[in-house]
């Protein structure tokens, strides 16, 4: 169930992105344009199987992919469009190639994107993108078959891609784009080993467009939009394998609430400070990865900073924590990340996905979320 319902994060971020109705009507153009993208890069060493412990004995250092999306950019049709300053979004699909196609396989990625312009000139414009999905077509770990491959434990992981890109106007319809990207792929800990892979890696980017590009001198300022102060309150779940028993077969759910109150900052930016309070199934498993006695060590309590980025209905999530109360790693030791989306399906009622991390690059679990907000208007 889990894997089926990431399938819908894609989806969510590009019906979100579509044009909806405004007060004010007008002829809306959809300005719609098609790219081609090659990318080359270098892998972090982070883990053994990179680093050397593979079938040809070396480290794995290249990358390189293939990349075709679709995307759309209109004048400010409606508000988020307005805040961000004519953003482009669509869908995206990129072909991988870690040079060594027997233990990793020839991955395929299917994704939302998202690019807000940074800065804007006659002919150059840069934006920074943001690429958010699936990855499927993995040769991944097999006891048997494939034991090397301590990175990818499962037939799918996320893409998550953040990257700068520069772009060029040649012509009325063609754009000539560079970019510097980082690149992450894991599965959230839900299928272990999965170590990830961690990627950087310049891009080349040829864009045709339907139709002239839309006129960002054109684009009417949003004012000051409705603002509110939030009381969320979130219950999330999300199971996981042991990071000490990697090649166990024992699943541990993590489930939880989460209260964090909001201040929203700005028409695109709310921060929020609050508390997670979870019960980890397997905090006290045996030294063998069985499942121990459930009691109060299973509990964690965290403090958390949770910076949004607000595109309509739809929210991207950040933050950073730290752990008051953890039975293994201590109280006030260890920090932890929270990266993901979430999209508000009825009023104040909202579903999500997120990644706990620790350390930055070590995913701890997927965390599924049902989410409603108190709102009082600021």
């Amino acid at each position: 169930m889990n894997k089926v319902l990431i399938l819908f994060l894609p989806a969510l971020i590009t019906i979100n992105a579509f044009p909806q109705e405004t007060k004010t009507k007008k002829k809306n153009k959809n300005y719609g344009s098609i790219a081609a993208v090659y990318q080359y890069g270098n892998i972090l060493p982070t883990n053994d199987f990179v680093a050397g412990e593979n079938m040809f004995g070396r480290p794995m250092k290249q990358f390189q992919s293939l990349a075709l999306k679709m995307l759309w950019q209109n004048p400010g049709y409606t508000d988020w469009q307005k805040v961000y300053r004519m953003p482009y979004y669509g869908l995206g699909v990129t072909l991988g190639d870690f040079y060594n196609p027997e233990e990793v396989g020839y991955p395929v990625s299917v994704y939302g994107i998202l690019g807000i312009p940074i800065k804007r000139w006659n002919r150059f414009a840069l934006y920074s993108e943001f690429q958010y999905g699936l990855t499927f077509g993995w040769t991944h770990y097999d006891s048997i078959t494939n034991p090397n491959n301590i990175v990818i434990g499962g037939r799918l992981t996320v893409h998550l891609n953040i990257g700068l890109n520069a772009y060029y106007h040649l012509t009325k319809h063609f754009d000539l784009g560079a970019g510097l990207d980082f690149i992450h792929f894991s599965n959230g800990g839900m299928e272990r080993p999965n170590e990830g892979f961690n990627l950087y890696a310049a891009s080349a980017e040829l864009k045709y467009r339907f139709r002239e590009r839309p006129n960002h001198q054109d684009i009417e300022k949003p004012g000051r939009l409705t603002r509110s102060n939030d009381l969320y309150f979130m219950l999330g779940y999300g199971d996981h394998q042991l990071t000490e028993h990697p090649f166990d077969t024992n699943y541990f759910a993590v489930g939880g609430i989460s209260i964090i109150y909001f201040t929203q900052l700005s028409n695109a930016l709310r921060l929020g400070f609050g508390t997670d309070l979870n019960y980890w199934w397997g905090l006290n498993a045996n030294p063998d990865g069985t499942p121990g006695p459930m009691s109060f060590e299973n509990f964690t309590l965290g403090l958390m900073l949770q910076p949004e980025l607000i595109i309509d209905r739809l929210t991207l999530v950040g933050g950073i924590g730290i752990y008051a109360v953890h039975q293994n790693y201590g109280n006030f030791k260890q920090t932890y990340q929270r990266l993901g989306v979430r999209y508000n399906v009825w009023n104040n009622l909202s579903f999500g996905v997120n990644i706990r991390a620790i350390n930055f690059m070590s995913a701890e679990f997927f965390e599924f979320n049902l989410g409603y907000r108190l709102s009082w208007a600021k």
